[in-house]
Parts: structure tokens; C-alpha cells; sequence
């Protein structure tokens, strides 16, 4: 027995040709939808990158500098004695300590006088 031949209805080919397009169209468009994401949190990641960058950096310079200061606590014994004297007010024998209360309003300087008018004759 011989099948006979099917011949395709063109309504058919073009319905499996359309829904072939548009789920092309949606994968396209989710691919696109999920690249845009990742792009955005990759450029919030590099953000963030940076930001702790330059926050580490500050702390390593930070560092640095404390590490400096503590060394010269150790090794220079006229760093320790100015130190004492500005924070302490440790004083050496013989010496006399005078503090100021107010400090801060001796720092400034005194208005300077007002030149009187020269009086006619």
C-alpha cells in the first residue's frame, strides 16, 4: 500500500513559520533582558571595587603613618621627652611649668588701636 502524498497547507507552514519567529524573538529578548542586568550589577561591582580601593589605600596610609609615629617613640628619646612635656606637662628638674587656662583666647591676636583723628588747631 502506497501512502499518499501530503501536501502542506501553505496557513500551516506559515503559523509554524511565525511561531518559530516569535519564540526566536522572545529568547532574543530575554538573552538581551538578562545581559543589561548583569552589565548593570557588573558596573555596581566595579563601583564598589573602587570605592573599597580607595578606602583600603587610606587605611594602608594611615597605617603608615602611625607606624612612623610609634617608631619614633622608640627610637628618639627627645620625640618622647616633647611629647611628655606638650601632653603630660611633665616637667624637668629645676623646671617650672605655667599653665594658661583659656589658652585658646590668648592664641588670638589683640584688635589692633584705632589711630585717633588728628585734631585741627
Amino acid at each position: 500500500m502506497e501512502s499518499p502524498e501530503r501536501t502542506a497547507n501553505p496557513q500551516t507552514e506559515k503559523l509554524i513559520l511565525w511561531s518559530c519567529f516569535l519564540l526566536l524573538c522572545t529568547v532574543v529578548g530575554l538573552v538581551y533582558s538578562t545581559y543589561q542586568d548583569e552589565e548593570e550589577r557588573l558596573a555596581t561591582m566595579r563601583m564598589n571595587e573602587k570605592q573599597k580601593e580607595a578606602t583600603f589605600n587610606a587605611i594602608e596610609r594611615q597605617r603608615d603613618q602611625t607606624a612612623r609615629y610609634i617608631d619614633r617613640f622608640t627610637r628618639d628619646p627627645e620625640f618622647v621627652r616633647d611629647q611628655a612635656r606638650e601632653r603630660l606637662g611633665v616637667a624637668e628638674p629645676g623646671e617650672v611649668v605655667i599653665r594658661l587656662e583659656g589658652g585658646a583666647a590668648l592664641a588670638q591676636p589683640a584688635p589692633a588701636p584705632q589711630a585717633k583723628p588728628a585734631s585741627p588747631r
